[in-house]
């Protein structure tokens, strides 16, 4: 269950996420494959089910590394064997509860996939109403983890309504985030769409955080991320949300101003301008030239074959070249003492999107720094692409 987020700028917002909330439900309902029958209803018995007791053993030993991991400097050995582990222990978890209904399972249940699945929307609701009479806002809600606001409230505030859930609940709850300010998206295809997972924001430690923006992805050049996590410090250095959309705005995009500058004057790096794609499929599969597919066939005319699954590095040079095989340079390819010259154009449309991306809720549209290539103000990714596909289309033809 999602409550849709209160797309804009909040301020003062903690995130409460209940702890492998799945697998907690199973042991304290003692939902299992043998527990739930029809009509829908769970056998009371005192005997704990086989999927509690898998699940149990699972759920001790994440809890433990957990505290093991505590000990450890942050980013040491040591602390990322832990954070390896906690990981695998986690997709484990989220793997017995997902194929609790599953066909593949000879265990399989539906009734109780489904059991799982409804007491968990109860636990949401429960927990939205709980905040809301308490004097919360709820910004935003998904699954397990809920957004939550009040003006001039105190952390200690936050941490009294955790207790009230977990008294009320019955299941574990950690404070993850306290956000300073917050951001909750839109989707791109429509603005008027609120986006799950679409969000960026500053904690009041200065930590920035990001779910579903380029910093998060791994195809983007390490100077455009590096540009947008510049942007959001600078968006939000500020006391307040007033100020962020005056001051903050303003010194957001005079950074973009100079950040543009330096890349139309040839002064980036060519290791930075480096992107990053997988290979979905072997390169015969596929019917169009994408840049990485491009990238690929030139690595492969140089003896360097490429299949499924590689990683394929590469830069853009002349983007909308008429032949797909010129649009791109494979970084393998690149001598040292060649001085590449790359499509000036191109990174920039790829840094305005980074800063639409972030600064887009404040009005920013990227047409304000229009050229011949930018002059529809409508337009979006899914333009290019299209007329990308057209290009290759008639390249293909002629």
């Amino acid at each position: 269950m999602i409550f849709s987020p209160i797309v804009g700028l909040h301020e003062n917002v903690v995130v409460l996420d209940y702890d492998s909330e799945y697998a907690n439900l199973i042991l304290l309902h003692n939902l299992s494959y043998e527990t739930v029958v029809y009509p829908r209803s769970v056998i009371q018995t005192t005997d704990k089910g086989l999927l509690p007791t898998v699940i149990e053993k699972v759920l001790k030993r994440r809890l433990y590394i957990k505290e093991v991991k505590q000990k450890f400097d942050i980013n040491s050995p040591e602390w990322l064997w832990c954070e390896q582990r906690l990981g695998s222990l986690k997709n484990i978890l989220v793997s017995l509860y997902g194929t609790t209904g599953s066909f593949w399972n000879r265990y399989s249940n539906v009734l109780a996939l489904e059991e799982i699945n409804k007491i968990s929307r109860e636990v949401l609701i429960k927990t939205k109403d709980i905040v809301q009479e308490l004097g919360f806002e709820l910004v935003y809600a998904d699954t397990d983890s809920v957004f939550l606001k009040k003006q001039d409230a105190s952390r200690l505030d936050y941490e009294n309504v955790k207790d009230m859930l977990i008294l009320e609940t019955g299941l574990p709850i950690s404070l993850q985030h306290h956000y300073k300010f917050v951001m909750l998206l839109p989707l791109e295809a429509d603005e008027k769409m609120e986006a799950v997972k679409h969000y960026f924001g500053i904690t009041q430690d200065n930590e920035l955080i990001a779910r579903g923006i380029e910093i998060r992805r791994h195809d983007v050049p390490s100077f455009i991320k590096e540009f947008q996590t510049e942007l959001l410090y600078t968006l939000f250095d500020c006391k307040d949300s007033a100020k962020v959309m005056s001051k903050g705005y303003e010194n957001a995009l005079l950074l973009l101003t100079k950040t543009i500058d330096k890349v139309m004057t040839g002064e980036v790096q060519l290791q930075d301008l480096v992107v990053s794609k997988f290979l979905g499929q072997d390169l015969d599969k596929y019917s169009s030239l994408f840049a990485h597919v491009a990238a690929a066939i030139q690595l492969g005319k140089s003896g360097k074959s490429s299949v499924r699954g590689d990683s394929i590095e590469y830069i853009y040079t002349n983007a909308h070249h008429s032949n797909p095989l010129c649009r791109v340079r494979a970084v393998d390819l690149i001598r040292q003492e060649e001085e590449l010259n790359y499509d000036k154009e191109k990174y920039r449309e790829m840094l305005l999107e980074a800063a639409e991306t972030v600064l887009g809720c404040f009005g920013f549209d990227r047409t304000i720094y229009a050229t011949k290539t930018t002059k529809n103000k409508n337009r979006k990714w899914w333009h290019e692409l299209r007329e990308e596909r057209i290009r290759d289309i008639e390249t293909e033809r002629m």
